[in-house]
């Protein structure tokens, strides 16, 4: 129910003017249909078919004014009754259908912006502790769920409650003023046999629900992982493990979704035997105390709109209750806390930023029992060129890390010029660093609008200039559309190294203070390696550069070496005082044999 308050809250107040007139129109047609069809057949149906020396029909007893028109005239006003009850009913339907779906696809567009713009503002480890593939289920096939859901059962859950209420109205009216109150007080018994599947069926259906939207996310998880590692899954010959794997997820997926269409299909047949329960009783009751015809008729259409729309209610509450799954599943991202708040009173950088680093004590652990840097107290000059090196694991790359606040810092501070990261806006932090890691990730696009993601504003001159740094120009000749080549997602197309400039060229064009080299080139041949290091030696000069490295090659320039192991800094200085002091760097820089 928290759930349900928070999204009405903050996705259905906003359309609140709609939701009025959603219900304003929901209100009218089940009147129409509700009240109105069986007071037509009480009132309107005895002026039609009135013969001389019957009785006289009880619409001109209680309308006395009516008496004076002629049966012509009766008969017009009579039948122009019916079509305009329908005409209302028609219209009022439409209306509501209209205005349902248009809010329903503003409450989708909100909704699903809200999601995926809280994902953008979470920490980089909420994303690396989520599989990806259940992640992108929630943002696409749950909203939709969510869309098609309201959509499709707003419009009853408004009217048809309405409907039912309206019949039952017009049922008890009609029973006490034929004489048959006694009636009312037995299918009290048969409204809640009506209701008590409604109430038990939508326990079930919510939580089968849920389970059935985490099975579709564990699906797109085990297809995302396939696509993306199919070479591996080839050349390990992995293809039937895989269909097995995906075989056993598909199976649960669909266990969990048939257990909730069989509580999504029960309610109606129970319905169904309850209406005819009913209206079996009113048959016998009637005809032993000898109820007319037409009392008969218009009570009974009257409690058969009733259960009808209770059996609709019943289905539209069900199918809300399955919505639920797809609200829970989306309310633990918007729930999410984000452990790297915004500061309240941000700072700004004094410009032009120098791009001076200092830890101040710093300890950081992924698991706080678990220190991963341990008092680490390090300033690194404006302008240096910083290799950072160790053992896998000993805290190399979660010192990088932590300058752009990827991380929050479990003691101590990082600061840029003096100022604490923690009181910058993230976004004026990371304007002032450029980083290149392993992978070039590349978005789909062209070329040049991948290099652009560096600076957005940068002018066709800055983009070319920054292509020819960066060695991007030699390749372009070989590219279809040069520059202006589409690349698939991933920056499929291009080999690692030309992936690499790219990603080289994009740094050169954000032109930041501050950059990050995270094992820039471990993914490259030999060769590759050397041509892309003078593109990093390049786009290093002028600028703090930390660069992460178990490849002592791509550290020749830096000014100054820190030596990591099990998250402190054992060594510091540069090649040759580190080469005759810290034992672990000898060792490491040994073991490559580098000349």
């Amino acid at each position: 129910m928290k759930t349900i308050l928070y999204f009405q809250k903050r996705f259905l107040l906003p359309h609140i003017r709609m939701f009025i007139l959603v219900l304003i129109t929901g209100v009218v047609a089940a009147s129409a249909s509700g009240m109105g069809v069986p007071l037509l057949v009480k009132f309107v149906f005895p002026v039609v078919f009135h013969t001389a020396g019957d009785e006289m029909p009880e619409l001109l007893v209680q309308v006395p004014s009516l008496q004076a028109l002629s049966r012509e005239s009766l008969l017009l006003l009579a039948c122009a009754m019916m079509p305009l009850v329908f005409i209302i009913r028609g219209f009022a339907m439409w209306g509501n259908a209209v205005l349902v779906n248009i809010m329903g696809i503003r409450i989708l567009e909100t909704l699903r912006m809200a999601v995926f713009k809280r994902v953008q503002e979470l920490p980089v480890a909420f994303m690396e502790s989520r599989r990806k593939g259940d992640v992108i289920s929630r943002i696409t096939a749950d909203t939709t769920n969510v869309q098609n859901i309201l959509t499709s059962v707003a419009n009853d859950l408004i009217k048809q409650p309405v409907t039912a209420a309206c019949a039952l109205s017009a049922f008890i009216y009609l029973l006490f003023t034929s004489g048959q109150g006694i009636l009312f007080l037995v299918n009290l018994i048969f409204v809640a046999l009506a209701a008590w599947p409604i109430v038990v069926f939508g326990k079930r259906i919510s939580s089968k629900s849920l389970k059935s939207q985490q099975g579709l996310g564990e699906l797109n998880t085990a297809v995302q992982q396939n696509l993306e590692n199919q070479r591996e899954v080839r050349a390990y010959a992995m293809e039937e493990r895989e269909i097995a794997d995906f075989n056993a997820v598909s199976d649960r997926y669909c266990t969990n979704y048939v257990k909730l269409i069989k509580y999504q299909k029960a309610l109606v047949p129970v319905m169904e035997v309850v209406t005819a329960l009913a209206l079996s009783f009113l048959l016998v009751r009637g005809h032993t105390y000898g109820m007319s015809f037409t009392d008969f008729i218009a009570i009974a259409g009257a409690l058969f709109f009733a259960f009808d729309s209770m059996k609709r209610a019943g289905t539209a509450w069900n199918r809300f209750n399955e919505a639920q799954g797809a609200l829970k599943r989306l309310a633990e991202i918007l729930y999410e806390p984000n452990t790297i708040p915004e500061p309240e009173t941000p700072r700004q950088f004094e410009t032009p930023v120098r791009g001076e680093i200092r830890f101040n004590n710093v300890s950081f652990g992924y698991d706080p029992e678990k220190p991963v840097l341990k008092d680490v107290n390090i300033t690194i000059p404006a302008g240096q060129i910083v290799g950072l090196v160790g053992p896998s694991g000993a805290g190399k790359t979660t010192f990088a890390t932590l300058i752009p606040r990827f991380y929050e810092v479990t003691k101590g501070s990082v600061e840029i010029d003096g100022v604490d990261v923690r009181d910058l806006r993230t976004h004026d932090l990371r304007e002032q660093l450029a980083l290149v890691g392993q992978q070039a990730l590349l978005f789909a696009g062209t070329i040049r609008e991948n290099i652009a993601l560096g600076r957005l504003a940068a002018s066709d001159e800055e983009i070319l200039a920054a292509a020819d740094a960066a060695a991007v120009s030699k390749f372009l000749s070989t590219q279809p559309q040069g520059i202006d080549t589409k690349l698939a997602q991933g920056g499929e197309g291009l080999s690692g190294g030309q992936r690499q400039r790219v990603a080289i060229a994009r740094a050169f064009v954000k032109d930041a203070p501050i950059l990050i080299l995270d094992e820039a080139t471990a993914s490259l041949d030999a060769e590759s390696e050397r041509e892309i290091q003078e593109e990093l030696d390049k786009l290093a000069q002028g600028r703090t550069t930390l660069i992460v490295a178990h490849r002592f090659s791509t550290i020749r320039n830096a000014h100054r070496i820190l030596v990591f192991d099990g998250g402190y800094i054992v060594g510091d200085g540069s090649h040759e005082e580190l080469y005759a002091t810290c034992p672990l760097y000898k060792e490491l820089y040994d073991r490559q044999g580098i000349q």
